[in-house]
């Protein structure tokens, strides 16, 4: 009797220590679609394609997108998180989709995906996507670093972008504006910039931002708060207190005023604001779902917020 039922005992004790792991793997495996590598790589490059300009002007225009989940959860290291599908359509496609407006980087127009890898509903890929930096006359290449998850619709749930080497295409730029205004100094092309997009930042508000959504008394403090009472900005501050992270709402603002007004105001409307020091910012919590396939790494996952 002995012989027989210690085994059997033993075999109970580790079913009972593999069963959590085991639900924790169903669970998984049925609350994400699994997609072929063929299939993520369709929606990789069906991404990329809506990016590039004329396309991304499609993807603002309408009630609902043809790329981004109602709910999706966005993050681009040089600037913020973004919710929910209208902010995301506003923020990915529409601050790229018009050439003959001011703009840091201008228009995409080419792309060309250099790495990829891609498991269950998530794919990783690094694109360089060339621009048309028409405000400073030259074509720039971007390189940028992406995670994405789909939904079962094969739409975007979740996003967290990497613009690599962004500080050294901030120089690049400044030392076009310095060969193309004949300065002698980088101090000089900032000023330029700065005086460029004030300007046009100013001249938006007047003609948006009336009523209750008015932010400055008029164009000259507009002016003088953007040049004066606010820095430039970093090369990963186009999320806090600064004229580049005003520049980046500005775009946005004749599509929702009610809502993008604030951001380009004094106060910053909780987007243009020193909120966070950089330890809050590499440790927030903020996705819903793991960047990891089949459940691996949610109990020690720093990222996860509260799904």
């Amino acid at each position: 009797m002995q012989t027989t039922s210690m085994p059997l005992i033993f075999l109970i004790g580790i079913s009972f220590l593999l069963l959590p792991t085991a639900q924790a793997e169903s669970t998984k495996s049925k609350a994400s679609p699994k997609f072929t590598f063929d299939e993520l790589w369709n929606l990789e490059t069906g991404f990329w394609d809506a990016f590039l300009y004329p396309q991304n002007k499609k993807q603002i225009e309408g009630n609902s997108s043809t790329v981004f989940a109602p709910e999706v959860q966005g993050r681009v290291d040089i600037t913020r998180t973004f919710d929910g599908d209208e902010l995301n359509r506003e923020y990915i496609f529409g601050l790229f989709s018009d050439p003959s407006h001011v703009s840091l980087v201008g228009v995409p127009i080419n792309y060309s995906i250099t790495q990829f890898t891609a498991n269950e509903n998530i794919a990783s890929a690094t694109t360089i996507v060339t621009f048309n930096a028409t405000t400073f006359g030259v074509l720039v290449p971007v390189t940028i670093d992406t995670w994405i998850e789909f939904d079962s619709q094969g739409k975007i749930t979740q996003y967290d972008a990497t613009f690599r080497w962004f500080e050294y295409l901030l120089d690049y730029l400044l030392e076009s504006t310095v060969a193309k205004i004949n300065a002698t100094s980088s101090d000089e092309a900032v000023g330029y910039i700065s005086d460029i997009l004030a300007k046009t930042i100013c001249a938006t508000h007047e003609e948006s931002c009336t009523g209750e959504n008015k932010q400055y008394n008029n164009s000259s403090d507009c002016y003088d708060y953007l040049t004066q009472k606010i820095r430039f900005g970093k090369s990963y501050e186009l999320g806090r207190n600064t004229l580049l992270c005003r520049e980046v709402h500005e775009h946005m603002v004749p599509l929702r005023p009610d809502v993008h007004c604030s951001h380009i105001g004094p106060s910053g409307g909780n987007y243009c604001v020193d909120d966070m020091d950089y330890e809050q910012t590499v440790l927030q919590k903020y996705f819903n779902g793991s960047w990891i396939p089949f459940g691996y790494g949610d109990d020690q996952n720093v990222w996860l917020g509260s799904s």
